[in-house]
């Protein structure tokens, strides 16, 4: 904490010029969850997550002669799991610049996901990994239009040391809509290396992913907040250097329905094909990012949930969650999540939820 005070100082030294024309920005977003989950398919384990995310951030903001806002912004994510003592906490730093300039936004450093436009699938995120990875860690590039988007990440997940694998993922996803139809993508290469030398040498490995999708977006034809249909096809790359026949290319079918009416919603998504994962026994997390059910090539997810509060400031949704495999038949799980963000950054240019509901 006396670290992150001294670089606070500094950057209010820094930027103390010009007062009036500048602003004092805070935030605050907690992140409340609980996760139970019951499964019984040998690639994912039952257990229950239950903690809490605090996340402060202080900055400055300024704009330019170009009709540009500029902010910078400091602090950090206190991530305790709840029933376990503050030796297992875990805390993140949150520092990041950002520029808007009418359709462009420009992010760099440690970044919020919830920057974000639109949250990252499950075959992209897992839920488990958004509780404690709430930050990119290096840039995010954006234009937003009227019809639609285009957005772009890096996330250096690892930096290479004796203990610590280099890894790193960039995504690009787009959107574009026109009257009831839509059409998008996404595109993922990651990443994961060796250990820094003399550490064993484990190999190389490399995941890229690419996702280009249709859809018909019913919400303004029909009595519902939000009703939409998405079908596409994945294509995927998964390479292990370090074995000759170390190469997979799975292909699947891919289908999402979300509907939502006045607090109550339901999201379905099917995926039929090929394992999506086929290294993820191997290196696990360290390469793949997404939920390990996309191993099992047929899965069928749905979603069920109410929001219990949902205001401008906070949002808490109870959802029951069923997913289906032809390895484990039927497994459930339940969540609730409480989001909170009481900051004088508007919400409104954060996702409304972590997790795509």
């Amino acid at each position: 904490m006396r670290r992150f005070s001294l670089y606070l100082t500094v950057v209010f030294l820094l930027l103390g010029t010009n007062l009036k024309a500048q602003e004092f920005l805070y935030d605050l977003e907690v992140l409340s969850y609980f996760d139970n989950r019951e499964y019984k398919v040998d690639f994912q384990r039952p257990q229950t997550l239950l903690g809490i995310r605090v996340a402060p951030e202080l900055g400055l903001g300024m704009p330019d002669e170009k009709q540009g806002s500029h902010k910078l912004m400091l602090g950090l994510n206190y991530i305790q799991p709840l029933g376990t003592g503050i030796d297992e906490a875990l805390v993140k730093p949150t520092v990041y610049y950002r520029y808007v300039n009418n359709r462009f936004r420009v992010n760099l450093g440690a970044v919020p996901y919830s920057y974000l436009t639109e949250s990252l699938p499950d075959y992209l995120m897992y839920d488990s990994l958004v509780y404690v990875h709430p930050n990119m860690q290096g840039g995010l590039f954006q234009y937003l239009a009227p019809r639609g988007y285009v957005e772009f990440l890096c996330d250096w997940r690892s930096a290479q040391s004796l203990e610590r694998y280099e890894a790193f993922r960039l995504i690009m996803q787009a959107r574009y809509q026109q009257g009831l139809l839509f059409g998008g993508g996404r595109v993922q290469l990651n990443h994961l290396a060796n250990r820094s030398r003399p550490a064993p040498r484990t190999g190389v490995s490399d995941d890229l992913i690419v996702h280009p999708y249709l859809g018909l977006d019913f919400s303004q034809a029909l009595p519902f907040d939000s009703i939409s249909l998405q079908t596409g096809y994945i294509f995927g790359y998964q390479r292990n250097r370090s074995i000759e026949e170390g190469t997979y290319l799975p292909r699947a079918f891919y289908m999402e329905i979300f509907a939502r009416w006045k607090g109550f919603g339901l999201k379905n998504v099917l995926y039929a094909g090929d394992n999506l994962f086929p290294l993820y026994p191997d290196k696990g997390k360290l390469l793949n990012q997404g939920d390990p059910f996309f191993q099992a090539g047929f899965y069928n997810r749905t979603d069920a949930f109410v929001y219990l509060i949902s205001t401008q400031r906070v949002n808490c949704y109870l959802s029951f969650n069923f997913h289906y495999t032809r390895q484990g038949g039927l497994n459930h799980q339940q969540q609730l999540v409480l989001r909170f963000n009481p900051g004088n950054i508007r919400p409104i240019e954060k996702s409304r939820t972590v997790l795509g509901k």
